[in-house]
């Protein structure tokens, strides 16, 4: 900023920078709407009467493991990461439960905290009556209960990138040829006019339609869909990596290992040598 006016430079960055946050949060959206994460959803709510909510995470925030929090009036929330290959792209919220029955001594500091913030004595009785609600739940059920979480975290994550690139009928008719078409000729070089052209819409307005229904730029998309190929490919052992890199539409070993670390978060190399050594495939669809 110079003189207290943005720059040109400044201004690019910040429009980047919100227009990446802005796909983030639209594809863990995508995420949190699939049958998978929905049905999940409604099962662990039946099970233990706690809701589940899916929430993006900055790239600047670092979750590696699960988070329990408990709160001055004895209130527990937990945050499970949800990991696709190194980077934690979201997470699962618990709502509040209470390991213990409610007490008048465990409302004192919430009784207290409202009285120094000038509430009613209204207030402070709805608030109590709201206290008593919150759900009781035994620790060692409710430990079971994460551990549950955390393996479904592991799925979800699994699955992300699938679930991205799936056709969904709440999309666009354009958006599903679209991705249809992208799968068709992952291997062939492909335009976003090329495929505009397919599916009958101009490429302005298809540019448009496809980042706002799917979180990504078509170039960005295009990309992943082939590191999700390659990767698929690459549990082969018999598979080689610069064929990997052809054949899913690449045309350079250099761009694919730069587009496969980017996106994987480690190079081709790493994730053979990963997946041989029995780790969790969290890519791998």
């Amino acid at each position: 900023m110079i003189g207290g006016v943005n720059t040109n430079h400044e201004r690019a960055m910040n429009t980047n920078t919100t227009s990446h946050t802005s796909a983030r949060q639209r594809f863990i959206q995508n995420l949190a709407e699939s049958d998978l994460f929905q049905h999940y959803q409604k099962a662990f709510h039946t099970l233990t009467s706690l809701p589940l909510n899916l929430e993006s995470v900055s790239e600047d925030i670092h979750i590696d493991q699960i988070t329990t929090r408990t709160g001055v009036a004895g209130v527990v929330e937990t945050q499970v990461p949800v990991r696709v290959g190194k980077n934690t792209i979201a997470i699962m919220l618990t709502g509040g439960v209470r390991l213990q029955p409610a007490s008048a001594e465990n409302f004192v500091p919430v009784a207290k905290a409202l009285l120094d913030d000038d509430r009613s004595a209204a207030e402070i009785r709805s608030a109590k009556v709201q206290f008593e609600q919150v759900p009781v739940m035994q620790p060692e059920r409710y430990g079971a209960a994460l551990a549950i979480l955390q393996s479904f975290a592991l799925q979800l994550g699994d699955s992300a990138h699938r679930l991205l690139f799936a056709t969904a009928t709440h999309e666009p008719e354009a958006v599903r040829n679209a991705k249809s078409f992208i799968h068709a000729h992952l291997a062939e070089p492909m335009s976003l006019e090329a495929v505009a052209s397919a599916v009958n819409v101009s490429p302005f307005h298809f540019c448009k339609l496809f980042k706002r229904a799917t979180g990504l730029t078509f170039t960005d998309f295009v990309n992943r869909a082939r590191v999700e190929k390659a990767k698929r490919m690459l549990m082969k052992p018999a598979a080689r990596i610069t064929e990997v890199a052809y054949d899913v539409g690449f045309q350079s070993l250099s761009h694919f290992n730069r587009s496969f670390r980017r996106i994987a978060d480690e190079s081709p190399t790493e994730f053979r040598s990963r997946m041989k050594s029995g780790a969790p495939a969290l890519l791998a669809a």
